[in-house]
């Protein structure tokens, strides 16, 4: 049965996965390996390429996608929609510039205009698709679609944006576990925001080495110098510290001088960082 959208439905006893569409005419199929079919519409100019789930090795990748590449140069594909609801495969950071300059400039001269993408449930290889083109500035920027049946009214119209993804705010979910002393923070946003907040998301997992650094400098310092950071970086002057505290300003003076030494820091303004352990 064939329904309005896309529809996936198995062949022989691979896992691999073909695209029905009800408003499409799919004229062939370009090619089938272990891991990777594509389909096109010739009528529709559109490329159709499904990874099976299969586990894939970067060597595996990159022959895929040299294969794509050979097809797309073949069929002179408008658009291309990517299934990638079985895809497991996180994608190396070492490879992101090997993809712009070998997929995605190629095929943007060959005048393919739009890409799409209908995710999986594997977050970290969703998440790197996502990066390589985030990291890179890539010439593409491509939608991301949990729903088949909205990617398909996607490519059918001709425009570049058919929503606004800021529509939908935000959640913010922090659950605390007394007994082990953690906590988990949630971010619950739509998978077409997920681009936007890639770099900053992916910013803020890397701070967390440097974050451990930070707060092994802040442990050297002594009571009376966590006091003095604190009034520092509220933006108290020596004086107002000094009299806040009931000392001189030399001592003050001399404090801040420790401080800068132990959190190696070159001035005042590097001390900021430090607010978030007082």
């Amino acid at each position: 049965m064939i329904r309005t959208g896309l529809h996936l439905s198995k062949v022989f006893e691979l896992k691999i996965f073909v695209y029905i569409l009800a408003d499409y005419t799919l004229t062939m199929i370009l090619h089938q390996s272990n891991h990777f079919l594509v389909n096109y519409s010739e009528k529709d100019r559109l490329i159709l390429p499904a990874w099976s789930g299969t586990k894939l090795c970067t060597e595996d990748f990159i022959d895929e996608m040299k294969q794509y590449m050979v097809l797309l140069e073949k069929t002179k594909a408008k658009d291309a929609l990517w299934d990638h609801t079985h895809f497991t495969f996180q994608i190396p950071d070492s490879l992101y510039t090997w993809i712009e300059n070998h997929v995605n400039l190629p095929a943007k001269l060959m005048g393919t205009e739009k890409i799409g993408f209908i995710m999986g449930q594997d977050v970290m290889a969703q998440f790197s698709t996502m990066d390589c083109f985030e990291a890179t500035q890539s010439v593409y920027a491509p939608r991301y679609f949990s729903d088949p049946s909205k990617a398909l009214n996607w490519v059918k119209k001709k425009e570049k944006q058919t929503s606004n993804p800021f529509e939908n705010e935000i959640k913010l979910i922090v659950e605390n576990n007394l007994e082990k002393g953690t906590s988990k923070i949630q971010l619950e946003l739509s998978l077409e925001q997920l681009p936007y907040y890639l770099k900053e998301l992916k910013s803020l997992v890397n701070q967390q080495a440097s974050v451990h650094k930070n707060y092994r400098r802040f442990m050297l310092l002594t009571a009376r110098e966590k006091e003095i950071l604190s009034l520092v970086v509220q933006g108290y002057s020596n004086k107002a510290i000094a009299d806040r505290l009931f000392t001189s300003v030399h001592t003050v003076t001399t404090h801040r001088k420790n401080i800068l030494k132990k959190l190696e820091c070159r001035n005042m303004t590097e001390l900021v960082k430090f607010k978030l352990f007082l």
